[in-house]
């Protein structure tokens, strides 16, 4: 099961062996002596069977694995045949480590460990399992974020890569994961620190979701949720599909033309994810219909939700959207409800106060300008054609009747002890200051 031999050139022995995922593994032994290489031979193959038969290594095996010193524990470790712990109890091994961290937050929504998974998923990929935390440097992290941008994408069928983004995402999860197993001090340093993990906005991906798009989704459907929750993308800009799932009847007050909007994603902020948002006319006619559908009230409680035909955020309400928008002849544009809802707040920014329009869509001005608001075409256009600035005067100055310029009148200043001179005056030469008393003396000397 496992044999030594000699590397060319060195003095000393390697072991090889297979693991129980059928890959070859080795370790370095050093200059060891053949007898005592022969003996971290034999208890590695017990190691193996024990492992392999889900048992304990005997008291022979056991006692050995005490006497080794850090160094020998951490290449079994990386070859897979020995879990190393820190003193808390925390493991080393990049694998069991990213389990250990992960399994811990409990205080964290499941589609943030969803996250977080794909995150460790890439981590192991490039490292391996049995990789030790505290090998790992600056330069391994750059190759593998490299490794990410070419060849992270295990998910999609026609790419391989990931975006600029989805990397930033992921190295932004790496950074968190190292910064916990400083504060276990399984390590002194993070090797994530340094690279770019600040999600940027992405203009090639944005599109302006025009009214004519959306209506003829809308007249592609004949599914009255489908049409509403198309609308309260388009028209209400909510999120879809967390803040659409979690809408009750009791939260449409469409007699006051208010909605109310509980947002999981922002719940832990100090008004608990929940927002007011106008029920705009664009949008009524289409909360109506499905309102006289359901009758809350008197045929379903006001509780219910609105929508039943999707229950939960996980729900995949993509596919049938696309498939309204190729039945009604128009591309479906990536980033699909995303976009929706980024033209939504497009429009309302340009007719209303950009403070009410973030919190009707309850996310910051900041977040608002760089990832939702678009340059339109309308704007541009308006701009060419409409006179601007026009109530504004640019003049540096008031307007004198004559419509001339007036200069403000100067003011003398007055000698103090703190300030005993006139202020700054040239001469007619223009080479040296005038002070009150030189004033006087040429005076009298021109008289």
């Amino acid at each position: 099961m496992a044999s030594i031999s000699k590397d060319a050139g060195r003095d000393g022995y390697r072991l090889s062996f297979y693991g129980l995922d059928k890959r070859k593994r080795s370790i370095w032994l050093g200059g060891f002596p053949k007898r005592m290489a022969e003996t971290v031979k034999d208890h590695v193959e017990h190691m193996l069977v024990a492992k392999a038969a889900g048992v304990a290594v005997d008291l022979h095996t056991a006692k050995w694995l005490g006497s080794l010193d850090a160094e020998m524990r951490g290449k079994l470790a990386q070859a897979g045949l020995l879990e190393v712990h820190s003193q808390s109890g925390c493991p080393k091994t990049l694998k069991a480590y990213l389990d250990y961290f992960i399994a811990g937050r409990n205080d964290t929504k499941p589609a943030t460990r969803t996250k977080w998974g794909h995150a460790a998923g890439s981590l192991v990929r490039f490292f391996g399992t049995d990789k030790l935390l505290e090998t790992i440097t600056p330069g391994d992290a750059e190759r593998w974020r490299v490794f990410c941008r070419t060849s992270g994408n295990q998910r999609d069928k026609d790419r391989s890569d990931w975006s600029e983004n989805t990397v930033r995402r992921i190295t932004g999860f790496a950074r968190q994961f190292f910064a916990f197993a400083i504060k276990e001090r399984l390590i002194t340093s993070n090797p994530f620190d340094g690279l770019p993990a600040t999600v940027r906005e992405n203009r090639a991906r944005q599109h302006f979701v025009t009214r004519d798009e959306v209506q003829k989704a809308l007249e592609a459907t004949t599914c009255p949720e489908l049409r509403a929750a198309i609308a309260l993308s388009r028209f209400g800009g909510l999120r879809v599909p967390s803040e659409l799932v979690s809408l009750r009847w009791s939260d449409l007050d469409l007699e006051q033309g208010r909605m109310t909007i509980r947002s999981s994603k922002t719940e832990h902020h100090e008004d608990g994810g929940i927002r007011f948002c106008p029920v705009f006319p664009e949008l009524r006619p289409y909360l109506e219909e499905l309102h006289d559908i359901r009758n809350p009230g008197i045929d379903c409680p006001n509780s219910a939700p609105v929508f039943t035909r999707w229950k939960t955020p996980t729900q995949n309400l993509r596919t049938v959207f696309t498939k309204a928008l190729i039945k009604a002849g128009v591309k479906p544009w990536e980033k699909l409800w995303h976009a929706m809802r980024a033209s939504r707040q497009t429009e309302l920014l340009a007719e209303f106060p950009a403070k009410d329009v973030c919190d009707w869509l309850g996310n910051s001005q900041a977040v608002a300008m760089k990832f939702y608001a678009m340059a339109t075409s309308d704007a541009f256009q308006r701009a060419v054609c409409c006179s601007t600035g026009g109530s504004i005067s640019a003049s540096p100055e008031i307007s004198g009747p004559s419509g001339e310029l007036t200069k403000p009148e100067k003011r003398r200043g007055l000698a103090t002890p703190a300030n005993p001179l006139i202020p700054v005056q040239l001469d007619d030469t223009r080479l040296e200051l005038v002070t009150s008393t030189m004033s006087t003396w040429r005076s009298n000397q021109l008289s």
